[in-house]
């Protein structure tokens, strides 16, 4: 497939892994790594913003052209861009991996910042969503799971502004098949904040130590409360000490 290959092409010239190209990506690994491997075809909205960071035109990942650019493409430059174009081009191949890499974990670096300064883990423009992606795991004390305070690990990552990404609050990436055929391992679900849940549906769970992405199930005849999987392998965990259960948000949306 044209895509996948010319995918692979544009992220090697970088020297990047696919799991350090997502991280500069609103992408999951196994979405993208589908889109090299020509499992999965990426719509015209990741097109878009593909040829974007990568530079080049949709034609040319489409395979529609050799050429990279488009012929009335004209970036608006200052001098000074001039200039580190000018000079970047008269760099080996070395100093252009190293310039490539020191951009990219600036851009990380001012991406952090500017969410910390906001006091939110959310930033928004006319395109784009910032937004904290936290491992799915409990933190030492269930109080601190997921708050700012947390020394939960988290990465901070940019989606495309929808009508989903833009209500959420923060993301958690999922690990294991529990949630599947619907959510998938290494999938990256859009978090809302909320104190409860209502019943059959899906939220971000603390119970006694642990962090879950489960279906929450109340039995009413047997007054019994259950955090049930979608992958129909798994037995539903029941919550046999309520005061230690914590809802920390609904899912709303899986990014894709």
């Amino acid at each position: 497939m044209v895509i996948a290959e010319r995918l692979r092409i544009l992220r090697r010239e970088k020297n990047l892994s696919k799991r350090e190209l997502v991280t500069m990506l609103p992408i999951n690994y196994s979405t993208y790594a589908n889109y090299e491997s020509g499992f999965r075809e990426p719509n015209s909205e990741v097109l878009q913003m593909l040829a974007r960071h990568f530079g080049v035109s949709i034609d040319y990942l489409m395979g529609m052209t050799e050429n990279r650019r488009k012929a009335d493409e004209v970036a608006i430059l200052t001098d000074t861009e001039h200039n580190h174009i000018a000079q970047y081009r008269q760099l080996d191949a070395h100093g252009k991996d190293l310039i490539d890499v020191v951009m990219s974990k600036e851009l990380e670096r001012v991406n952090f910042l500017g969410a910390k300064a906001q006091g939110t883990t959310k930033q928004m423009d006319d395109q784009w969503v910032t937004l904290h992606v936290y491992q799915q795991r409990a933190s030492a004390g269930l109080g601190s799971y997921l708050t700012d305070d947390s020394d939960t690990d988290f990465e901070v990552m940019r989606f495309m502004a929808t009508p989903v990404s833009e209500q959420a609050d923060f993301c958690v990436r999922i690990r294991g098949d529990s949630m599947e055929p619907k959510i998938c391992d290494g999938d990256i679900v859009f978090v809302k904040a909320a104190p409860k849940v209502g019943p059959d549906n899906v939220g971000i769970f603390v119970y006694d130590g642990e962090a879950y992405c489960k279906r929450l199930r109340i039995d009413n005849k047997k007054g019994a409360i259950f955090l049930e999987s979608l992958n129909k392998s798994y037995a539903p965990k029941q919550v046999t000490q309520p005061e230690y259960l914590r809802t920390v948000g609904l899912v709303i949306g899986i990014a894709e």
